[in-house]
């Protein structure tokens, strides 16, 4: 029984890899990235089990085990992660997810269930001969190129990864929600790279491609129409059938704007790509040819997960290409052709991956075409993609509305007369411009209010008595093997635990209890210098000395839950519909058996989160200016103006730190010793990441005001334009634990009010004295 776990984090699957083979399983192996593990995965023909973090270099979790698992059908994945991954539960469904740090006989017992009975243990053989070696397969062989292309992606695609000979699309790094928790850097080499030096001499001659039958994808049709699965193929042209550079170009599937476009084979490391053409009758204008490979290049800057990847460009005999990656799919345009039309599931799996694609481009500042019904493609098991509507100088000038107009224009014109009630609401709120959202993000805010919840597929089911009776065959095999001696050291051992634990409870108990920290100090009217210079004057008021706190916030939410008929009062005239006030990474992940903890059970149970402290009396994290908003109203407050805030932070003679002008880096908790390494940060104020908000005495303002040079940076309630464009983003002001700047005059206008990070909180304001 082949297993590989692939770890980032320094020693990490190597250790429990190591765990693995005591436990009985010989054949674990550890990888620290992608790559290694596609090299791994080739040198021992195959892997029967991937436990995989999720969040690895330089293709994640997910994409590497979709990049395998069409050539090993059997292969079992665990997935691991510290982090909520509910966003992405379409992509483990079926998969068991563990916490981690994963601990060895809990990742132990889910192999076992996977296995399943009629597999037994590979245990070593009692004479002590080592197992029988599997016979190492070929890895696919390096073909000389006819030309060199010129690439256009810098990002690392990954490998193939065969148990037999075989060709493993390549894996592309797929950024999965700006992963907290750093891991190694990637290494070096490319998958491709690694392919070339691993593959076998150009004289040897490759077994046959084993390729395994892929499972039949239910069709996304819901009244006439062809089914999904399979790619519609146009005549053939002159190009069909012969080898451009390193590609074979087998069949004509569609036009592109500029020209034809193919389904080809990638000779030198054999992979399956969509191969754009220019046209030839425009192969002799060089605006054309410019205008043709500019596109390429904006296309590769592109990369996300649901927008399709392009890998290089060239020009080979006159032909001038790009290739990118291959979905086989249709469109929404050629299913309307045809006559078919979406089911809901489908109808809304297109409408939030358009969302997403789009929000992205909006981010990026990435020019682009407007979207049309031929760029929303569904692909097997009816999963969306989105065309790479990237462009160098977008073709035609549109606007948001527009835009908005036309993605839900696309989906109506596929639904079925009657049904798909969720899929044409939103599709509605699109079209009308009275019920536009204010941007992509606030619409995909929406759109997961709509979204079907996904139940994961248990791995494992185990009750109590199961789990004791399988602890006690184990304590019995090590009784029998064991002498006196090595039972004296594991009670020792136990004993050392069990005084680890009662201090840990202790260590527990107080990090799960919420501390009185709602203390509100004055502000008095009058005069203050304003960032450079700028003399102020201001009424009085009265501000948090501290930070809102993770348990007071799971107070708020408490009420929220026990009194849903109330949650429209505090809520923003701007809000968008259909928004939960649950911060990112808060809650736990209740599908998964067991259930995932998010950061709040994390605070209470564990008292850690990402390899650091975390409290209830810490900050609370991962609110966009929304839920800040609805708190401070909750609480009969609001949010401090920025003008307050620096008056708070700062006090009236123009310091440029809480405490005063001279930097010192103990005295507040920021960036100016984070480290990447999980073992190390903190050195200079003693927190790697957040800190009890009342902790750093020296972060302190004239008026008694905690934490503004450190911690968390904070909403504020003051708009302004924003410098990047956009239209009015709130205020966010303060130093933070990510950030190297301790200034108490550092502001932030960029980002939207929808933006959530774990530096951002919020403390709160009033206009009278807090309640005695």
């Amino acid at each position: 029984m082949k297993i590989l776990v692939v770890d980032g984090a320094e020693g990490a699957s190597e250790n429990l890899a190591a765990k693995l083979r005591e436990l009985g399983w010989p054949q674990a192996g550890a990888a620290t990235n992608s790559d290694d593990a596609v090299e791994w995965i080739n040198q021992h023909a195959g892997c029967d089990i991937l436990v995989t973090e999720v969040f690895i270099q330089p293709a994640d979790g997910f994409t590497l085990r979709e990049t395998i698992q069409p050539h090993l059908p059997d292969m079992k994945t665990v997935f691991t992660s510290a982090h909520d991954l509910s966003v992405y539960s379409d992509r483990f469904a079926g998969c068991q997810v563990l916490t981690a740090p994963v601990d060895p006989v809990a990742l132990e017992t889910v192999i076992r269930k996977l296995v399943g009975p009629s597999k037994p243990l590979s245990l070593p053989a009692a004479t002590g001969q080592p197992p029988r070696a599997t016979p190492r397969a070929q890895p696919f062989p390096q073909r000389t190129p006819q030309a060199t292309p010129r690439a256009v992606q810098a990002s690392p695609q990954a490998a193939p990864s065969p148990a037999k000979p075989m060709a493993v699309a390549a894996a592309r790094p797929t950024p999965v929600a700006a992963a907290p928790t750093p891991h190694s850097p990637p290494t070096t080499k490319s998958f491709a790279q690694r392919v070339a030096a691993s593959s076998t001499p150009e004289t040897a001659t490759p077994r046959p491609v084993a390729t395994a039958p892929s499972p039949k994808p239910k069709p996304a049709v819901a009244a006439a129409g062809p089914s999904l699965g399979t790619e519609v193929e146009l005549p053939p042209d002159d190009l069909v059938g012969r080898t451009v550079g390193n590609y074979l170009i087998e069949a004509r599937v569609g036009q592109g704007p500029m020209g034809p476009i193919y389904r080809a084979r990638q000779t030198n490391i054999d992979r399956n790509v969509r191969f754009y053409v220019l046209d030839a009758s425009l192969g002799a204008d060089r605006n054309a040819v410019e205008r043709f490979s500019s596109n390429a290049s904006a296309k590769a800057k592109a990369s996300n997960p649901v927008v399709i990847s392009v890998y290089e460009a060239g020009q080979e005999d006159g032909v001038c290409y790009y290739s990118c990656e291959y979905v086989p799919c249709r469109s929404i345009g050629q299913l309307r052709e045809a006559g078919g039309k979406l089911d809901e599931p489908t109808a809304l799996a297109s409408i939030k991956a358009s969302a997403e694609a789009l929000d992205f481009f909006a981010r990026e500042k990435i020019e682009h075409d407007l979207i049309t019904a031929n760029s929303i493609l569904i692909g097997p098991a009816n999963r969306i993609r989105i065309s790479n509507i990237a462009s160098a100088k977008a073709s035609q000038e549109f606007d948001l509305s527009a835009e908005m107009k036309r993605v839900g224009e696309i989906i109506l014109g596929a639904l079925p007369e009657s049904g798909a009630v969720k899929a044409r609401d939103l599709a509605g709120f699109l079209v009308d411009p009275n019920s536009q959202p204010a941007s992509w993000a606030a619409f995909l805010q929406t759109v997961a209010a709509y979204q079907p919840k996904t139940v994961i597929a248990d791995a494992y089911k185990l009750d109590a008595q199961e789990r004791a009776a399988i602890r006690v065959v184990e304590e019995s095999k090590k009784r029998q093997k064991r002498g006196m001696i090595i039972n004296t050291a594991v009670s020792l051992t136990l004993l050392t635990l069990a005084l680890f634990a009662i201090r840990y409870a202790l260590t527990r108990q107080g990090s799960a209890t919420v501390r009185p920290l709602d203390k509100m100090v004055e502000v008095p009217a009058g005069e203050f210098i304003y960032q450079d210079g700028k003399k102020v004057t201001l009424p009085r008021f009265y501000i948090d000395e501290n930070e809102v706190t993770i348990g007071q916030y799971a107070e708020f939410l408490d009420f929220l839950e026990k009194n849903p008929d109330q949650a429209a009062k505090f809520e923003h005239s701007n809000q968008p519909k259909g928004k939960s006030h649950i911060p990112v990474a808060w809650a736990d992940m209740k599908e998964l058996n067991p259930p995932m903890p998010g950061y709040y059970t994390r605070s209470k149970r564990w008292g850690r989160y990402q390899e650091a402290t975390l409290d209830v009396n810490s900050p609370v994290f991962g609110v966009d200016w929304f839920d800040a908003y609805a708190y401070a109203k909750w609480k009969g407050r609001r949010l401090p103006t920025e003008q307050e805030w620096e008056k708070a932070a700062r006090g009236t003679d123009g310091r440029k730190f809480s405490w005063g002008s001279n930097e010192d880096p103990t005295r507040a908790n920021t960036g100016q010793d984070l480290n990447n390494n999980p073992k190390l940060g903190g050195e200079k104020d003693g927190f790697k990441r957040w800190n009890t908000v009342d902790a750093k005495k020296g972060d302190k303002s004239p008026y008694g005001m905690l934490g503004a040079s450190g911690n968390v940076s904070e909403w504020t309630g003051t708009y302004v334009d924003s410098s990047e464009g956009g239209g009015k983003m709130p205020v966010i002001r303060g130093g933070n634990w990510k950030n190297a700047d301790p200034s108490v005059t550092r502001r932030v206008v960029k980002l939207m009010d929808l933006q959530q990070d774990d530096a951002l909180g919020f403390r709160t304001a009033s206009d009278t004295p807090p309640s005695k």
